[in-house]
């Protein structure tokens, strides 16, 4: 059992699976305000991102999506940051790898691949966008007052229907769950709303 960026939360992972276990005291105290803060120290194995690009390498031809070498080293990107990070983050960490790369290539890349549903969208608070590679369903755990952000699977909410509702096509159910991590929670309430406010 290792620990994730968010102390409520570690995970256990095999070859195949990467599974995630919630301390249950973490998803009590829901509130809305949140902000997210990246944990730069918190990235995909290796050999976990050969296996996801090799995956993404496979749907593009499936699909007849045109593969370049700018397409494939945003996607790679996003796989090995586990924090879902926004496109000025990978454009950051690319620029220093791949030569020539520019921002609007970043942003319409990831705009291009989420709407071929390769990557996902993160339901953040603050404007600007945070993606996803992990295009399975799943959940987030969003903590409010250190802003730790990691993927979780809750079968009680994966499983559940799509609800219907007149004159409206639901495509998709997106949850985050926001509360306090574990160290967050054992903080005194002064130093949480403190950390608020910062």
């Amino acid at each position: 059992m290792a620990k994730t960026a968010c102390p409520g939360l570690s995970f256990v992972l095999n070859k195949k699976n990467l599974t995630f276990k919630v301390d249950k005291s973490f998803l009590n105290d829901n509130y809305s305000h949140v902000r997210i803060i990246r944990n730069k120290n918190f990235n995909r194995h290796q050999s976990e991102v050969e296996n996801w690009s090799s995956a993404f390498v496979e749907r593009c031809r499936e699909r007849g999506i045109r593969l370049t070498p700018q397409r494939l080293a945003v996607y790679r990107a996003l796989v090995e940051d586990l924090t879902h990070p926004t496109a000025e983050t990978l454009f950051a960490r690319l620029r220093e790898t791949v030569p020539g790369m520019s921002q609007a290539t970043v942003y319409r890349t990831l705009e291009s691949l989420e709407k071929q549903g390769l990557i996902r969208r993160v339901s953040a608070p603050e404007a600007k966008g945070r993606f996803d590679a992990n295009i399975e369903n799943h959940q987030h755990l969003v903590c409010r007052v250190c802003g730790s952000l990691a993927d979780v699977t809750l079968p009680s909410l994966t499983k559940s229907k799509l609800p219907e509702v007149q004159g409206f096509t639901i495509e998709e159910v997106d949850v985050r769950l926001v509360g306090l991590c574990k160290d967050c929670a054992k903080a005194k309430p002064k130093a949480r709303l403190k950390s608020l406010r910062n």
